[in-house]
């Protein structure tokens, strides 16, 4: 029924605290539906469960996270300023094929202390050299966020080898990260990445997954392809294999972190379990 699938929707998103418009809601249903079948449900069916304010949905008695929202909205929109200055420079890193703003920022729902999620896509088997790379330059700039050094930095956690097929953790809090993300470089290869993991669309089958260009519209210069090209004829497949060994054996091997040739991924303390079971607590109790 459309009526529970709209308090679902509504009911995961409070879990985070983000309080949604019609669209947002209509992207998230696990059927079609149109913007006045919405709004009549949520006038009609759920308005004990679901209040609004003029513009924003949520759980009731949640008003706090519909002014919440505005404010994280702002918030969003200054930190992709930050974003767009440093990602800038990837366009000339070798290896790369795709870069993703993630998480809160690809949610709009960023706070002062939020850090920036990036998913990387690499070239195959060129997963450790690329991490390293991308590491060692955000760590030179001091914006590389490690032990307490959040607030604004860019957290590198999750790398994917290109035409990688998610295989572990498929769950509703990751259909939603994945289906939001924001193409930065290589959106061809972010276009093909949401093909390859149609699981996504089981979780959200009425959200649109496709972009036409790059969100800062970056494009990556021939300066990588002629770097590339000359470490793949020198000392790329050797550094990466050492990089790989020695890379292995720091990581320290946690729940919720993957480490592979083809995904390196670090939830330690994954959020996404909490918000999990904070929805289904909701769902079960309404």
């Amino acid at each position: 029924m459309l009526k529970d699938s709209i308090f679902k929707v509504v009911a995961f998103f409070d879990a985070q605290d983000i309080a949604l418009t019609l669209a947002e809601i209509q992207n998230y249903l696990d059927s079609k539906a149109s913007l006045r079948e919405i709004e009549t449900c949520l006038d009609e069916d759920l308005a004990g469960k679901i209040e609004s304010n003029g513009s924003l949905y949520f759980l009731r008695g949640r008003t706090n996270i519909a002014e919440a929202r505005q404010e994280r909205y702002r918030t969003s929109l200054l930190r992709f300023r930050k974003a767009k200055k440093y990602l800038w420079a990837l366009r000339f890193f070798p290896y790369l094929r795709a870069v993703a703003l993630s998480g809160s920022q690809a949610l709009l729902n960023v706070t002062p202390e939020s850090d920036v999620d990036l998913l990387i896509i690499t070239k195959k088997n060129r997963i450790w050299l690329t991490r390293a790379l991308i590491s060692g330059y955000f760590q030179i700039l001091g914006q590389r966020r490690h032990g307490r050094h959040v607030a604004g930095r860019f957290c590198l956690n999750h790398y994917l080898a290109e035409d990688k097929e998610i295989t572990d953790d498929r769950n509703l809090y990751t259909a939603v990260e994945y289906a939001n993300l924001l193409p930065v470089l290589g959106a061809e290869n972010i276009a093909r990445f949401w093909d390859n993991n149609k699981w996504i669309k089981e979780y959200l089958p009425a959200a649109v997954l496709e972009t036409t260009q790059p969100f800062f519209d970056f494009r990556f210069s021939g300066m990588s392809l002629i770097l590339e090209t000359v470490l793949e004829y020198t000392i790329g497949p050797a550094l990466n294999h050492v990089l790989g060994i020695y890379q292995k054996r720091r990581i320290r091997r946690q729940e919720n972190i993957l480490v592979s040739d083809d995904e390196l991924s670090f939830h330690p303390g994954s959020h996404g379990q909490k918000v999990l079971e904070k929805y289904k607590k909701a769902v079960s109790t309404s």
